[in-house]
């Protein structure tokens, strides 16, 4: 048996399996339970299990994984491949944008392979606070006209963890006036985290 995904397809936690040509590389998209089984005890795990059931079954341990929570609109081998191929992402999936009397509201869905969930922590996936900063930072940046960077921070809140799946709202405003980025993450309307960040007006 040269090709992994058909034992992984029998899975209980695997809603869709497809490898590549050579068998060495295999797209998951995770179903409920395998979801559930990443957030409780992370990426490596969920392998781990994974890889168990392979070669109990005689079949080829994969090299490279590729998880994800929804079926890929394209699922040739070209296109298995590609993803393959593909770093991993290292930042969040930008579903929506809302502009309103010049504040934003972004909604960003966190992929399930996202590469800052291994090591923080690895047997329980969790978005660092400096990420969730960051990206508040680097998204903020191009749609109020202000720099990718700040000079202080206050009143950083972090209050309810952001896991592999999550979809978020992401709410932005520029105090112009004091020099300050407003942002606040929400998950199902229930407050995650936020804080003030003193930044600076882009440079022309």
């Amino acid at each position: 048996m040269n090709d992994p995904a058909a034992p992984l397809a029998d899975h209980p936690w695997i809603a869709l399996a497809r490898a590549n040509a050579a068998g060495d590389g295999v797209l998951l998209v995770l179903g409920q339970a395998g979801g559930a089984a990443l957030r409780r005890q992370g990426r490596q795990a969920l392998l781990d299990e994974l890889a168990a059931h392979l070669a109990a079954q005689g079949a080829p341990v994969p090299r490279a994984w590729r998880l994800r929570d929804r079926v890929p609109a394209d699922l040739s081998p070209q296109a298995v491949e590609a993803l393959l191929r593909a770093p991993r992402p290292a930042a969040a999936e930008l579903l929506d944008e809302q502009e309103q009397d010049g504040a934003w509201t972004l909604t960003l869905r966190l992929p399930l392979d996202l590469v800052h969930f291994d090591g923080h922590f690895p047997r329980a996936p969790v978005l660092p606070g400096v990420l969730q900063v960051g990206w508040a930072l680097a998204l903020a940046a191009p749609r109020l006209g202000i720099a990718p960077r700040c000079r202080e921070m206050e009143a950083l809140k972090f209050q309810r963890l952001l896991r592999p799946g999550d979809e978020v709202e992401l709410a932005l405003r520029h105090d112009a006036a004091r020099g300050k980025l407003h942002f606040a993450y929400r998950l199902d309307g229930e407050h995650c985290s936020s804080g003030r960040l003193l930044v600076e007006a882009a440079r022309g």
